[in-house]
């Protein structure tokens, strides 16, 4: 079991609803505080204007728009991310922001993903 800081928000931007709200309730249900969801740029950029989370779960493609400007802003605020997606590598290859991003896949796992993210958060992480 992953023991968590109950303080640790977490943004989760993802446009399919279900899976969002299964990200939601994953996180949740381990103790972290949620931000979002958020299922497009513009909401998950207004949320970053308005709060700091500790780290973001991102999907790669939001209804057709790259999550990247949202990567991007992340990266500029040092909050770590990971990835919740079915691009591999090779699709991500030529997005420097998101090339070297830890992606848990698409469907995700709920013990490897709360894994990632514990080490993201972790003094040593």
């Amino acid at each position: 079991m992953v023991i968590v800081d109950p303080a640790h928000q977490i943004l989760v931007v993802e446009d399919e609803f279900l899976i969002a709200m299964e990200l939601d309730l994953t996180l949740r249900r381990a103790g972290y505080a949620v931000l979002g969801p958020a299922a497009s740029v513009r909401v998950a950029l207004d949320l970053l204007q308005r709060g700091y989370p500790d780290a973001a779960i991102l999907d790669v493609d939001l209804a057709g728009e790259r999550v990247t400007p949202v990567a991007e802003v992340l990266r500029r605020m040092s909050i770590p991310f990971i990835l919740a997606s079915g691009y591999g590598s090779a699709d991500l290859a030529a997005d420097g922001v998101l090339r070297d991003a830890i992606n848990v896949g698409k469907p995700f796992g709920a013990g490897r993903l709360l894994r990632e993210l514990n080490g993201l958060l972790s003094p040593t992480g």
